[in-house]
């Protein structure tokens, strides 16, 4: 169900903001949309607590009445979800790569000063935690960087057409406690630094935008905006509710009220009973008194161990295969044969390779716009539609299998840089095949010198000492 902030601004039920295509935002229209981006933000938020260990729900529950055992314990579900899924996609450095050996070459040289393999595993993970994160491309001092941005202070706006073609990117702060808001509003064409406090109808001063294109690149985790942590918060939420309450009963029974009938205690037995920890009562002051019957004893609470260890374990396992993420930590992954191991691997494999579809097109949208500012040297504009991108996924390996996959699609004429692909030992296949053949010249010109030296025969010269020489008559 689509809401509309006003006739122009449209925010749909996945939280993506859209605007009329026909007209130029205005100032008023830029703040109704982030008014609503620190309405979502607010859910933002919750998930970055979430995922801090700072559990709202049973962090905040109420306290328990008369002194009652009262445990907060939280069980950080969350951060290891993420992380999880995170080291599995992307721990290992992404391979992306270029045919042209200069371009490649330069492209390795930035990823490398960059440290593009942090900026891609952060945003991965900040996609995981809210849904969607961002790629942000800036220049510096005359050099151009990548870095992260998240939801929380950054969006961008399309269009309302089914191109679905990014319109603006905003990136803000709030001054102070005022609702004001620094703003950094971006088109294709120009870049704006505005005040929402001003009190103007328009931007004020622009200037040109040097990529000519939209530095601010949308990464999202799937298509409806919807991260590893909403997608199970209420099953963290149990996890944490049923942990305590356990941990509450053990409390309990530590602090379990003793029981004596048939006596009558003085304070002063009672302060002997609780220091020496010794029982000794009789039933009776006297023997003209009548017995009674003498009962010491703890009070009991029913035992709910069995059920509460029954609901942990059917609430983690549940946690887990709704959130196709494998639990590292199965005492049956000890004990699993290779198959067995690719089949508990193939939920997370298959969540990890739907969103590096639609990774892959942010990264490219990304390097188009690092592409765009001319500051690579030997790599054209458009060299980004041919980028190959390569994800290492940390699945168990076979070594020996891997080399033997490798050796049978090389003896099949498969290209050097394919079957380098399967060897899971080989970060870059483009830059290995190069040390591969420098390597190889590198063994030629060491033996042509080696038969030089030792008066061989070489490109079918005739040595003037061989046997082969003509000699005159």
């Amino acid at each position: 169900m689509k809401k509309f902030l006003n006739d122009r601004c449209i925010v749909d039920d996945d939280g993506v903001f859209h605007y009329d295509s026909d007209s130029e935002i205005t100032p008023s229209d830029l703040y109704r949309f982030i008014q609503h981006n620190e309405f979502l933000s607010m859910q933002y938020a919750k998930y970055r607590r979430y995922y801090k260990a700072n559990h709202d729900l049973i962090l905040k529950a109420k306290p328990k009445p008369n002194g009652k055992p009262d445990n907060r314990l939280v069980l950080n579900y969350p951060k290891k979800l993420v992380d999880t899924f995170t080291g599995f996609a992307v721990g290992k450095p992404v391979q992306i790569t270029l045919q042209e050996d200069l371009a490649n070459k330069t492209l390795s040289e930035f990823n490398l000063s960059r440290k593009m393999d942090s900026v891609f595993a952060r945003v991965w993970k900040e996609s995981s935690i809210y849904g969607r994160a961002y790629f942000y491309v800036y220049g510096s001092d005359g050099e151009v960087y990548v870095t992260d941005a998240t939801p929380l202070d950054t969006f961008v706006i399309y269009d309302n057409t089914v191109a679905f073609k990014p319109l603006y990117a905003v990136r803000y702060t709030q001054k102070g406690q005022a609702q004001a808001y620094k703003v950094t509003l971006y088109s294709n064409d120009y870049v704006w630094q505005y005040n929402t406090n001003n009190g103007s109808r328009s931007f004020g001063q622009r200037e040109k935008n040097p990529f000519g294109m939209i530095p601010i690149v949308e990464a999202v985790e799937n298509d409806e905006r919807l991260g590893v942590i909403e997608n199970v918060i209420t099953l963290i939420n149990e996890m944490d509710k049923a942990m305590s309450e356990k941990s509450n009963d053990v409390d309990y029974f530590a602090d379990a009220y003793m029981k004596v009938l048939g006596a009558i205690l003085t304070p002063e037995q009672l302060e002997k009973l609780r220091d020496t920890r010794i029982i000794n009562l009789k039933s009776k002051e006297s023997e003209d008194d009548t017995p009674e019957t003498l009962d010491v004893d703890f009070l009991s609470k029913p035992n709910a161990d069995t059920t509460q260890e029954n609901l942990l374990n059917r609430i983690e396992d549940e946690l887990y295969k709704m959130a196709m993420i494998v639990n590292l930590n199965d005492e049956s992954f000890g004990n699993s044969t290779g198959i067995a191991l690719e089949m508990k691997y193939k939920p997370m494999l298959n969540l990890a390779t739907l969103k590096s579809r639609i990774f892959n097109e942010s990264i490219k949208d990304m390097y188009r716009v690092v592409f765009a500012s001319d500051l690579l040297q030997g790599i054209e504009r458009e060299t980004w539609k041919f980028l190959d991108i390569n994800y290492q996924y940390d699945l168990p390996h076979d070594s020996l299998t891997e080399a033997q996959t490798a050796q049978a699609l090389a003896s099949l004429g498969i290209s050097t840089e394919t079957w380098l692909k399967t060897l899971s030992a080989v970060n870059d296949p483009r830059q290995e095949k190069e040390n591969m053949d420098r390597e190889q010249q590198e063994r030629i010109s060491s033996n042509l010198d080696f038969i030089k030296q030792n008066n061989g025969v070489t490109d079918g010269e005739l040595n003037d000492d061989s046997q082969g020489r003509e000699t005159a008559d």
